[in-house]
């Protein structure tokens, strides 16, 4: 069975990104050597993410970091296209199922905000892999926005990084 996972960072007060998609704070924070980020691609298949998540990702890196894996953009404007991947408009959970039988490992839910919210409401994610950073944004896109499904986690792994403190859940179904 394909195992979904949420794998991301976030701040002290639980913020993915300044208001304005900026990831500048995250790259200030000292990790050790890529906190881990190298084993959890090994297992990784297939990448899911929402629009603005992706289009950063195109602005961060001169390089596309997911080649060679299936990509999925998840989008209201389903009549763009891209090198490295496929734009969509499906439901999440329909999205799944259709690539899940293709998958020999994880699907990582990549973000951001409504991706993450969707896929909790749908009770999709089975596991999450935090990395938080010693930093307080008192402002910016949650990493769980309002009125996301309360769900319950249960804490399986916990580590330093460097700064970062890396905490591995399970969701509890």
């Amino acid at each position: 069975m394909t195992k979904i996972v949420l794998y991301i960072a976030c701040s002290l007060d639980g913020k993915i990104a300044r208001s304005n998609d900026s990831l500048d704070w995250l790259f200030a924070v000292e990790g050790d050597g890529d906190n881990g980020y190298a084993a959890f691609m090994a297992d990784v298949d297939a990448v899911i993410m929402g629009r603005k998540t992706f289009d950063e990702v195109l602005v961060l890196s001169e390089d596309y970091p997911y080649s060679g894996l299936e990509n999925y953009v998840l989008t209201r404007q389903n009549d763009q296209q891209s090198e490295y991947a496929t734009y969509t408009n499906e439901p999440l959970d329909v999205l799944i199922d259709r690539i899940s039988p293709t998958i020999n490992g994880k699907i990582w839910l990549v973000g951001g905000g409504e991706l993450i919210q969707e896929a909790l409401r749908l009770q999709l994610i089975d596991q999450l892999e935090l990395a938080i950073a010693p930093v307080v944004l008192g402002s910016g896109i949650p990493l769980f926005p309002e009125g996301t499904l309360e769900t319950r986690f249960r804490l399986t792994g916990c580590r330093p990084s460097g700064q970062f403190i890396m905490a591995t859940y399970d969701v509890l179904k």
